[in-house]
């Protein structure tokens, strides 16, 4: 067990930190602002490699471990989330899914998507009756000749409009049978296929949240990336979905450690009663707090990460026990660590000239998105009593 990042790590944070201070953190609030996606940090992250970075060297990539992603993500959180996320949704997510499950034409597709373009694909889960209870999804992929025919609705889906690529949870039906739930590749201007409403949402504001729209959408059956097998499929493109859990647990982590720094910095400078606040112990006690939480949060996140499970083609993604103890306990505590730092600013950390209201809304959807809280509370307990646990009555 070592604790030590090695000398390739420590160039991959600090690299990140310097572009992340000087470049990401001054463009942070523009993206905000505008509801605009951060094109121009994206550009700058591939030409540097770390979009892709876990892509297998067979097709471009570097073939990382997952740990220097999370890594990558964290440390530019600290300076802007939404460029984060792009680093989540260009290494773990769909890519992983379709690196692991797909054929070689479809990693060799998505890989000079993002690794060229800096495409960043999405996962087409939600649906407005299908969130936590994702069995219960509506949208059907039909096979008619050599084709599918895809009809559905999907909600809530990050960079919606954005990405070329979007892997689509469906049920798969063959000569009017029901498959089960599998994955197909509908890429962005595939006739039927449309965007609906953007939400107008709380934080996170340059990524748009998007609605899928698909009406008689005919897709080749080559793009099929998992199909319908009773609930094999689902478990498969499941393994994806917890490295999505343990990128967006580190875009939180990431997001609270730089609004601590911020207080931190802060504490040093400003005086009260004659003397730094620093030095008043009731605050020197909350910050302690802040601290266990980050530390606690990163362990967790780290480990899932490590012990990443090897699935086909070199690719490693999280233990579903593992992801969900990571994302419910970073959820809570980078909200818990964020909203403390604020405080130490006072009124000036309630103003929009400063980034803590900014990260306060970002770092709250971190509790709900990609499964909540209390979702991930279900998914320790099956683990813990080796049982799932119904729902339904």
């Amino acid at each position: 067990m070592d604790f030590q990042l090695t000398k390739e790590q420590k160039q991959i944070v600090a690299s990140l930190d310097e572009i992340g201070k000087n470049v990401f953190a001054k463009k942070a609030a523009r993206w905000d602002e505008n509801h605009e996606y951060p094109w121009e940090n994206i550009h700058q992250l591939r030409e540097m490699g770390v979009l892709g970075m876990t892509i297998p060297k067979a097709y471009g990539g570097q073939e990382s471990p997952l740990i220097d992603a999370v890594l990558a993500i964290e440390t530019t959180a600290k300076y802007c989330g939404v460029t984060a996320r792009a680093i989540v949704e260009t290494n773990i997510g769909a890519v992983g899914c379709v690196m692991a499950y797909g054929t070689d034409a479809q990693r060799t597709l998505v890989a000079h998507r993002i690794l060229q373009d800096g495409d960043k694909p999405a996962i087409g889960m939600t649906e407005p009756e299908a969130g936590t209870a994702l069995t219960d999804l509506a949208t059907t992929a039909e096979k008619k000749g050599d084709s599918y025919v895809v009809n559905g609705t999907k909600h809530w889906i990050t960079g919606g409009g954005i990405s070329v690529t979007n892997l689509i949870f469906a049920r798969f039906i063959e000569d009017g049978k029901d498959l089960g739930i599998g994955g197909i590749l509908v890429d962005k201007g595939t006739p039927g296929f449309t965007f609906g409403t953007v939400e107008k949402a709380m934080g996170l504001r340059g990524i748009p949240e998007t609605e899928l729209i698909f009406k008689d959408c005919v897709v080749p059956a080559e793009n099929v990336v998992v199909r319908g097998d009773g609930n094999e499929g689902f478990k498969k493109l499941m393994y994806g979905y917890n490295g999505q859990r343990v990128g967006a647990s580190a875009v939180a982590l990431g997001i609270a450690q730089g609004a601590h720094d911020l207080a931190i910095d802060y504490m040093k400078k400003r005086h009260a009663f004659g003397r730094p606040i620093s030095e008043f112990q009731g605050l020197q006690w909350m910050m302690a707090d802040a601290e266990m939480e980050l530390n606690a949060a990163r362990l967790l996140i780290y480990r899932a990460a490590c012990n990443a499970r090897e699935l086909p083609n070199n690719v490693r993604l999280p233990y579903m026990d593992e992801a969900s103890m990571a994302k419910a306990y970073t959820g809570h505590a980078a909200l818990h660590v964020v909203s403390e730092s604020l405080q130490m600013f006072g009124a000036a950390g309630y103003a929009q000239s400063l980034p803590l209201e900014r990260m306060f809304r970002d770092v709250r959807m971190f509790q709900i998105g990609g499964g909540t809280t209390q979702a991930q509370k279900n998914m320790i307990a099956r683990s813990i009593f080796n049982k799932k646990f119904s729902l339904r009555k």
